[in-house]
């Protein structure tokens, strides 16, 4: 099997003639004609890749599209936009929504199999680096812990998580969520490299989530100058009237106005000096705890534990 696709189109004929002719090619196809049934199928299917159609009644495709970013088990699943428009605005909406390529109907079967394949391909290979840092992703950051573990070596890993970050998303965009996510990773590379000098190591786990291991007598210092930073630095991220109000106002999807708070960082972090983890699903899970007990704060803040 080449891979798993999921195809969103309310056309009938579209949509089997896709899905046979994908099936030839020997994919395994799932399809839906409705865009609420979209996001559930698409988070208990977990396709390597969603052809989503924009126009659709109910939900539309852009909706869809950041339903499935804003969500931990489909952020990272490529999307390629079908429709029949042709217009640049249109394009640019569907790529800023999320997706990572855009074909137009009608098209030719052997070219959206060209492109299905090179986006597959490409997600798979970069499994191992968020494509928006760039930093390394989920499975480098397993490695490095186990590799620590193994070694025997004594380190603090923090697990850092952006509190609000769907709203923010939500109300500015997801480029706009990208640029938060990259400034704050630089951020984190910045102070590592003063605090930490060559003996860290910073990963980006999932989109709200990044990692870095440090020796334990800098992980204080590192963690309450990053609170610090973000909090000095987060207001250059929102528009005026939200930076007084001390609140993010929007308008979601259905009209409804929503109030939301500004971002937070948190922070947990563990070190096993003085307890033993095997492993970087133990020490992740521990880590889980300090973060629950850093966001009980209601602010930025931090938690480390050993």
């Amino acid at each position: 099997m080449q891979g798993r696709i999921l195809i969103i189109d309310d056309e009938p004929e579209i949509l089997n003639a896709v899905k046979f002719y994908l099936e030839d090619e020997d994919f395994e196809v799932h399809v839906t004609t409705d865009g609420t049934r979209a996001v559930e199928l698409a988070e208990s299917v977990r396709p390597d890749l969603i052809i989503l159609d924009v126009m659709m009644p109910v939900l539309d495709g852009i909706q869809v599209c950041r339903q499935l970013r804003s969500r931990t088990r489909t952020r990272m699943i490529p999307i390629i936009f079908l429709t029949a428009r042709e217009s640049v605005e249109d394009k640019i909406r569907g790529l800023e929504a999320g997706g990572v390529d855009y074909i137009t109907k009608p098209f030719v079967n052997q070219e959206l199999l060209a492109r299905i394949k090179a986006h597959i391909r490409l997600s798979q290979e970069n499994l191992a680096g968020h494509p928006v840092t760039g930093l390394p992703g989920a499975s480098s950051v397993e490695e490095e812990v186990n590799r620590r573990l193994h070694e025997g070596r004594i380190f603090t890993a923090v697990f850092a998580e952006v509190e609000h970050m769907q709203e923010y998303r939500e109300a500015y965009g997801v480029s706009r969520g990208d640029r938060l996510l990259l400034q704050l990773s630089r951020m984190f590379e910045e102070e590592m490299e003063n605090l930490a000098r060559g003996e860290g190591f910073l990963g980006h786990a999932s989109y709200y989530d990044f990692v870095f291991l440090c020796p334990p007598d800098k992980a204080e210092a590192l963690c309450s100058r990053l609170v610090e930073r973000f909090e000095s630095e987060k207001g250059e991220f929102y528009l005026e009237q939200h930076r007084r109000r001390g609140e993010l106002v929007y308008y979601d999807y259905r009209g409804n106005t929503v109030h939301a708070p500004l971002v937070k960082l948190v922070l947990g972090g563990v070190c096993n000096s003085r307890r033993f983890v095997a492993t970087y699903t133990a020490l992740a899970e521990w880590s889980a705890q300090a973060l629950m007990k850093a966001r009980s704060y209601g602010w930025s803040a931090f938690v480390l534990e050993e």
